[in-house]
C-alpha cells in the first residue's frame, strides 16, 4: 500500500468513525438503521483491509468482499431512505415488485458478461465483483435521480437527514462510476483513477454527511400532518397517475 494509499485510507476511517458518532448522538439508528449500519461496516472494513495491506493475496480478496457488501448496503440505504420519504408510493405493492425485479434483472446482466468475457488483467471472480459494483452504483446513481425527481415534481417538504443521505452517496457513486468505468474500459492505463478516485470521493461525500448531521434536524410536531390535508390528496392522485404508467 502506497503512503498515498494509506493517508485516504487513515482519513476516511478518522471520518467514518466521527461520522457514526454524530449519527448515535442524533439517534439516526432509530430511523434510518440501514444507513448506521454501512457507516459501521466500512469503518470496519477499513480497519481490516488495513491489517492485511502487506499481504496482496489476502487484501486482494479483503478489498473486493467487503466492497461487494458495501455496496449491497449502501443500495438498501437508498431504498431505506427513499421508503421513508416516499411512504405513501411504497405502500403499493406493484412499485415495490418493479423496483425489485428491475435491480435483480439489471445485476444479471453485468454478471453473465462478467462471467463470458472479463475484462482485462483481471480473473473472473473479481471481473463479476467488479461488473456487479458498476451496476450497483449505477443503480445508486438512477435512485438518486428518481428521488431527486420525485421530490422536486411531488414538492416533497426538506428533510435534512434524509436527502442529506442521498445526496452523499450521489457524489460517491458518481466518483466511483467514472473511476471503475475508466478501469473497465480502458484497462490498467487509468488504474491510478479506478483507484484514487472512489475514495477520494467518498471522503467528500463523509464530509458532506458530517455537515448534515451537525445540527438537529427540528421535529414535526406529533399532532399535525406533515402537509395539509388537500396537498396529501394531490400526492395520492399523482402517485395512484404514476403507478398506471408502470
Amino acid at each position: 500500500m502506497t503512503k498515498l494509499a494509506l493517508a485516504i485510507s487513515l482519513t476516511g476511517l478518522f471520518l467514518q468513525i466521527w461520522v457514526a458518532v454524530l449519527l448515535v448522538r442524533r439517534k439516526i439508528p432509530q430511523l434510518f438503521f440501514m444507513f448506521f449500519t454501512y457507516i459501521v461496516f466500512s469503518g470496519v472494513a477499513t480497519v481490516l483491509k488495513l491489517s492485511v495491506a502487506s499481504n496482496y493475496r489476502v487484501f486482494y480478496f479483503m478489498f473486493w468482499g467487503t466492497e461487494a457488501v458495501a455496496v449491497i448496503l449502501a443500495t438498501l440505504t437508498l431504498l431505506e431512505v427513499f421508503r421513508w420519504v416516499f411512504a405513501l408510493f411504497w405502500l403499493r405493492s406493484a412499485f415495490r415488485w418493479f423496483s425489485y425485479g428491475f435491480i435483480i434483472l439489471i445485476l444479471s446482466l453485468p454478471i453473465a458478461i462478467a462471467i463470458r468475457n472479463p475484462p482485462a488483467h483481471m480473473d473472473r471472480t473479481g471481473a463479476i465483483i467488479f461488473s456487479v459494483g458498476i451496476t450497483i452504483n449505477f443503480i445508486q446513481a438512477a435512485i438518486f435521480l428518481l428521488f431527486w425527481l420525485l421530490a422536486k415534481s411531488l414538492q416533497i417538504g426538506f428533510r435534512r437527514y434524509a436527502f442529506g443521505i442521498v445526496l452523499g452517496f450521489g457524489i460517491s457513486s458518481i466518483g466511483t462510476l467514472v473511476g471503475w468505468l475508466a478501469r473497465s474500459v480502458f484497462g490498467t492505463k487509468f488504474n491510478f483513477l479506478a483507484m484514487y478516485l472512489p475514495p477520494v470521493t467518498y471522503i467528500l461525500a463523509l464530509l458532506f454527511w458530517l455537515n448534515v448531521f451537525w445540527h438537529e434536524e427540528p421535529p414535526e410536531p406529533e399532532w399535525s400532518l406533515p402537509i395539509r390535508p388537500e396537498e396529501l390528496a394531490e400526492q395520492l392522485r399523482q402517485y395512484t397517475r404514476i403507478l398506471k404508467k408502470l
